[in-house]
């Protein structure tokens, strides 16, 4: 798979055995999902700015890159969602000013967030770590390839490759654009299915308009 082609690839192992452990107790099988990551796990912070994670977005982007969001999402019995077909096209921003481009600003547990432009989309870069195995039965996510080649689209598009649903170990990182299309089914077991999903940033955003988060690494 290729990141620029595709829109995703896989880095495995993504992190060292001690920092998957220590995360894995700082997000045990019982958490429920959580947005501003940033701010309850000091731990995760940590390991962003020491680069544990941001290496892997720093081969990408370049090293100026920073941190913008993160959110926690378990699948388990009392939080067992179906995702449809989508986008990631939300972004967390301080307030609100009126910009071409931006759109549908809403708040997400206390932070800002607005829909943005594909010239924005575009230079972002969404990492996702496994804390458990994520397989067909408890919901690993759906792809459809080279889709994000495509820009901001309202849904998959007939001639888009078939979907593929990759299945990851604890400690995989799944690398993927925000605007490649992606799904997720129920889980059809009683085990956790955790995930860290982290976005990173090059850029300022345009109009005025600020991240409402930047961490950077050291």
């Amino acid at each position: 798979m290729s990141l620029a082609v595709d829109g995703y690839d896989i880095v495995s192992p993504g992190l060292a055995a001690e920092e998957l452990v220590a995360l894995q107790r700082d997000f045990p099988a019982t958490a429920p999902n959580r947005r501003n990551l940033f701010l309850f796990s000091p731990l995760l912070e940590s390991l962003v700015r020491k680069g544990s994670f941001s290496r892997h977005a720093q081969n990408i982007l370049g090293s100026n890159c920073f941190a913008v969001r993160a959110i926690f999402f378990n699948k388990i019995e009392k939080a067992n969602w179906h995702v449809p077909w989508h986008q990631d096209i939300g972004i967390p921003i301080q307030s609100k000013i009126e910009t071409p481009g931006f759109s549908a600003f809403t708040i997400k547990e206390g932070i800002l967030h607005a829909n943005a432009p594909t010239e924005v989309l575009n230079q972002l870069l969404i990492l996702r770590l496994h804390l458990d195995p994520a397989t067909s039965s408890n919901g690993a996510m759906r792809l459809i390839p080279s889709s994000h080649l495509h820009g901001r689209t309202p849904t998959p598009q007939p001639n888009h490759p078939a979907p593929v649903q990759p299945e990851h170990k604890p400690g995989d990182i799944l690398r993927l654009r925000p605007l490649l299309f992606h799904a997720s089914a129920h889980s059809t077991t009683d085990t956790s299915r955790r995930v860290i999903h982290i976005e990173y940033a090059t850029q300022n955003l345009p109009g005025g308009l600020e991240w409402a988060t930047r961490v950077y690494p050291d």
